[in-house]
């Protein structure tokens, strides 16, 4: 017991210190943009054109600086051991109209279509906590599809349990890489996740939540055809 209690510490501790390195490797990016765009202006050497569009990178790496941030204090919220969220009786129906509502302009900008299938169906969980989990799910289905594509979202009664499933129809995920994306900081594509404004956190929060509702999560996926994640609780 001893000996796998001393495992268990070493484990722990080199999964924490990679996630101190990987968090460290991508603050450092956006902040070295920033950095270098903001001296540029303040040299001098920029011309007004070169201003707006370096402003405009500055801005855009500040946003993917605070999204990141965000992700973080998500992450280490949920990893609190003694973290207790308050549970209600939630309609999972309309948390997920609320959800498409809030990505619309998102999907609108690559010409996705979204579809809300199912029917009202009641959850006990944290709204909060479920209304992140949707964010993430809704957000990674647009991020990662194609123009002109769809995100089918259903909420519906699946014998005693509750099923919820956002399916897309984007560049998919080889098997290698499907163990995988769950895990924090790791990106199936890398540009285009950050290109994109992808933290590489979302899933590893989603699977996060989903253990906290004792929830069972399954994803398939095939490569240039879709994912789908399906959720019971």
């Amino acid at each position: 017991t001893i000996k796998e209690q001393h495992i268990n510490i070493l484990d722990n501790a080199r999964m924490r210190q990679e996630f101190t390195a990987n968090v460290s490797h991508e603050l450092k990016t956006p902040l070295t943009a920033i950095s270098g765009y903001a001296e540029l202006i303040e040299s001098g050497m920029a011309n007004e054109g070169d201003t707006r569009r370096f402003a405009g990178e500055i801005h855009h790496n500040s946003q993917r600086l605070l999204t990141l941030i965000n992700d973080i204090i998500k992450l280490s919220e949920l990893d609190e051991n003694d973290h207790t969220f308050e549970v209600e009786q939630l309609d999972l129906y309309p948390a997920a109209q609320n959800c498409l509502d809030l990505v619309e302009l998102s999907a609108r900008k690559m010409d996705i279509s979204l579809h809300l299938e199912g029917e009202h169906c009641t959850i006990s969980a944290n709204k909060n906590l479920i209304d992140e989990l949707l964010y993430n799910l809704c957000s990674n289905a647009i991020r990662y599809n194609n123009k002109g594509g769809s995100v089918v979202v259903t909420v519906r009664p699946d014998g005693a349990r509750v099923l919820l499933s956002v399916k897309d129809t984007g560049i998919g995920i080889s098997k290698e890489h499907q163990e995988r994306v769950f895990e924090r900081f790791y990106r199936v594509d890398k540009s285009r996740s950050k290109q994109s404004g992808g933290t590489g956190l979302g899933l590893a929060i989603v699977k996060h939540i989903v253990a906290q509702h004792n929830a069972e999560i399954q994803l398939t996926s095939e490569v240039r055809k879709g994912t789908e994640i399906r959720i019971w609780f």
